[in-house]
């Protein structure tokens, strides 16, 4: 090619039909080498470089300290997924019914086997595994006179968790958990005594199920001060609505 472009450079501007086939000669050479050098690169990529013996020295020790390749820094998204396709051969999933109880089962390269329990979201409560045995601790607890607040406190502190991705309870989701059971729960002892009651007061959530409205809107009127209210000096302190029979 080299020859090619000094023959080419060397032509008087006189001699155009020489320059012309000159000027092909060298593109000639010019495609020829471009082809050579994507063979090469072709040769390359199907038939690495053979390993030296550090290189194969520095593989050995990272075969024994997979954790630390795969937290490397160096270590890539794409870098993991083929440390994984190199150590698996078969993974097996099992949806228990439509609970979140997921069983995986991981065959891995060599006949290793192990088995892990995971957790996947679900959409309703009524899929939780632990439904039964949640509703039964949010009973006992309503029992013991703690607030909807209170109850969430003490259910994430459980370990209980709610479904939809969410991590931790709050004191408008037990509510709104009861209400959609037709029930605001066992209620608490001091809800069930009239006398706590004064004359044309109804307790919140009772007002809001026999209005059939929901129980966050007559809480948001509360806090904005569109209905009579106080709180009840008892355990959990629930809050009382004053209104007449026609209001």
């Amino acid at each position: 090619m080299e020859r090619a472009a000094r023959q080419y450079a060397a032509v008087e501007p006189e001699n155009r039909l020489v320059a012309r086939e000159l000027e092909k000669g060298w593109e000639k050479a010019l495609r020829h080498e471009q082809q050579e050098q994507e063979a090469y690169a072709r040769f390359r990529q199907e038939r690495p470089a053979e390993l030296t013996p550090r290189h194969r020295d520095a593989i050995r020790r990272l075969s024994h300290d997979v954790p630390g390749l795969w937290h490397a820094p160096p270590t890539t998204a794409k870098d993991r997924q083929e440390i994984v396709r190199l150590l698996l051969e078969r993974v097996t999933v099992d949806v228990q019914g439509e609970s979140e109880q997921v069983a995986v089962t991981l065959q891995w390269a060599g006949g290793g086997r192990s088995e892990h329990s995971v957790i996947r979201p679900v959409g309703r409560y009524a899929q939780l595994s632990t439904y039964p045995v949640l509703l039964a601790r949010i009973d006992t607890l309503r029992e013991a006179g703690l607030s909807f607040a209170q109850i969430a406190v003490a259910l994430n502190r459980d370990g209980f968790a709610p479904p939809k991705r969410t991590q931790r309870f709050t004191g408008g989701m037990i509510a709104r958990l009861l209400s959609h059971r037709g029930l605001q729960g066992s209620r608490p002892r001091a809800m069930v005594e009239a006398s706590v009651l004064q004359v044309h007061e109804y307790w919140l959530t009772d007002l809001a199920r026999w209005l059939t409205m929901p129980c966050a809107t007559l809480y948001k009127w509360q806090r904005l001060g569109w209905v009579h209210s106080r709180k009840v000096e008892v355990s959990g302190g629930p809050w009382a609505i004053w209104a007449y029979d026609d209001e």
